[in-house]
């Protein structure tokens, strides 16, 4: 029977105290490509608001990783999923026992290594700057498959003879790695509703900007946290037991909350806007496109440190250019926004103010659109299970009135060139409201 190595090598977390780490996992820790993400930061320019978010893509890994392994060892240690998985998968005893171990590795392998492909400022300009519609997905995929962090998930002899290999690792992650993973509840523990990346950056990012929005009972999740094994298509999910439901609501409503309060904040979004034409024209200038490198090798240039390092030597304060913006925080003024859940026509109708104001006052103007489905768990693909008192089963929209209440975030937000002109402003503001009213 295979037996897991002892962790031998720790990171102190502020989040989740200490991690501790395979031999592997420190190697991959230790190559360039998973070290870069230190300069990749988790909220973007957050920090201009909430002067704490400084922290990155490089601890938010780590968080990952170590949440994936404590879901999966209670998921599959607990005495009835023993048995559902024996049943399902045709597993002895010992075969059961090498199987476990094989998922907690690949479960945490992907955790780590899920967002290793990240951009610059993370999200920013994620639907505009990406070559040929991809996403950091995509590179997070090739450099699994492609560069060292593959090599040593392929060389490790322990990992050999658990049947852990690059490809199975990136099937967890995304689509192009040319295979199905073959325990889906696994990938649904990466990227579903109970997904283990959403609970590290709830946690992580509380902590960082000094907030409580984003905190909720993660211990309490991973106690009543069960297999689901009655959907019709044979697949196993995700499931909780009905004493789990306050701690789920609680999850659901703290992304919601941090949406509404942190990564939806109006000067947070008008920085993404901001940096995210700067990046298009650093781009230009560097490589006569708007898009990142499709090669891996230039893709991996490209950093937080890399973007702020020429916004220092470009920005220009008589120009009042987008470097100087950036770096002295010289932000357009919110000048009109819509409500969290405004209606689709009236947000469509707004979305004409900029060019109207752009036209009438002959000052730049910029609009945003923030969006977000707080009620995806009601969708097809994102249903969670309860199992009740009687062992039977219930959908958590079902049995959460409070979830199933939650409408979409929909707010319009514009921007305008006003700072130093309070008149104008104050212009601008009734010249907005008067047109959509």
């Amino acid at each position: 029977m295979l037996r897991l190595p002892e962790q031998k090598s720790a990171f102190r977390d502020p989040v989740h105290g200490y991690i501790d780490v395979y031999r592997w996992e420190r190697e991959i820790i230790d190559t360039l490509e998973f070290q870069r993400l230190r300069g990749i930061r988790q909220l973007g320019l957050t920090s201009l608001i909430y002067h704490g978010a400084e922290h990155s893509r490089f601890g938010h890994s780590l968080g990952v990783m170590h949440l994936a392994g404590q879901f999966v060892k209670r998921l599959f240690d607990a005495p009835r999923n023993r048995g559902i998985l024996k049943e399902r998968y045709g597993w002895s005893d010992e075969q059961l026992r090498e199987q476990v171990d094989r998922l907690v590795v690949e479960a945490r392998l992907a955790g780590l290594l899920h967002d290793i492909g990240h951009s610059p400022f993370s999200h920013v300009g994620e639907d505009r700057l990406f070559p040929d519609g991809r996403r950091h997905e995509h590179y997070s995929d090739k450099i699994i498959l492609s560069s060292d962090v593959g090599t040593i998930i392929d060389g490790d002899q322990r990992l050999k003879d658990l049947g852990v290999n690059r490809r199975r690792v990136a099937s967890i992650i995304s689509e192009e790695a040319g295979e199905i993973y073959d325990v889906e509840v696994v990938k649904e523990l990466i990227s579903g509703v109970l997904e283990v990346d959403r609970m590290d950056y709830l946690l992580r990012d509380s902590h960082y900007c000094g907030v409580q929005y984003g905190r909720f009972d993660l211990p309490r999740i991973l106690d009543t946290i069960l297999l689901y094994d009655e959907d019709q298509s044979g697949t196993l999910k995700l499931g909780i037991d009905d004493g789990g439901i306050h701690a789920v609501e609680g999850f659901v409503l703290a992304r919601y909350y941090m949406f509404t309060q942190v990564y939806f904040h109006k000067t947070r979004r008008i920085y993404d806007l901001l940096l995210t034409k700067f990046i298009s024209e650093l781009l230009f200038e560097e490589t006569k496109e708007r898009k990142y490198p499709s090669t891996l090798e230039e893709y991996l240039r490209w950093t937080d440190w890399k973007v702020l390092h020429k916004a220092t030597e470009m920005m220009n304060r008589k120009r009042k250019n987008l470097a100087w913006r950036i770096v002295g925080r010289q932000h357009p003024k919110l000048v009109y926004e819509t409500g969290d859940h405004t209606d689709r026509a009236t947000v469509n109708n707004a979305r004409k103010l900029e060019q109207e104001v752009k036209d009438t006052f002959r000052i730049d103007a910029w609009h945003d659109v923030a969006i977000d489905h707080p009620e995806n768990i009601k969708s097809d693909d994102k249903v969670v299970y309860v199992r009740i008192m009687g062992g039977k089963w219930r959908t958590l929209t079902h049995m959460s009135k409070l979830l199933d209440s939650l409408a979409e975030i929909n707010r319009f937000r514009l921007y305008a060139d006003v700072r130093d002109d309070p008149a104008k402003a104050l212009e601008v503001e009734e010249f907005c409201r008067q047109k959509m009213s």
